[in-house]
């Protein structure tokens, strides 16, 4: 595993993020404390350290590589949560809705997009995740067959 693997790892592992920031913030204090200078600057810098750890700490994540990518806040706010097994599943975007089910939407084909669209996210930002449709994050496909929310109509009904 080289240098460039070991750093994605660490990346996404929220461990290793809790203990960079708080490596971070012990660096800050002592340059407070024994530097003297800049301590304005300082004091902001572990502000703003604190205020990542916090956000870390409660699962209010923000991808920093989409964000930069994206310029969106939206679209890179990760969700953590724990499939069956167990796993850490990152979702990210639009897909962090954990409470979407199949009352959100009026058609299947408007629940299918969203699920076949969330299914590829997951994939995409969980190197570990091969076939996500089998985690069913959302509760939209009970049975895993791949077709979400079965119950709902295919089309709109047309008003009268």
């Amino acid at each position: 595993m080289g240098i460039k693997e070991t750093l994605q790892d660490c990346r996404n592992s929220k461990k290793c993020r809790m203990w960079i920031i708080g490596i971070l913030m012990v660096i800050v204090l002592f340059l407070i404390f024994f530097w003297k200078k800049a301590t304005t600057a300082l004091w902001i810098i572990f502000v703003l350290l604190a205020i990542a750890m916090g956000l870390e700490g409660f699962n209010y994540d923000v991808d920093l590589g989409k964000l930069w990518e994206t310029g969106n806040y939206k679209e890179s706010r990760v969700e953590s949560v724990k499939d069956k097994n167990g796993n850490t599943v990152r979702l990210i975007g639009s897909c962090v809705k954990a409470d979407v089910n199949c009352n959100n939407f009026t058609t299947q084909a408007e629940a299918q997009k969203v699920y076949d669209t969330c299914m590829n996210e997951i994939k995409k930002n969980n190197k570990g995740v091969s076939n996500p449709k089998s985690l069913d994050i959302y509760g939209l496909d009970k049975d895993k067959d791949g077709i979400a929310c079965e119950s709902l109509p295919k089309t709109k009904k047309k008003k009268n």
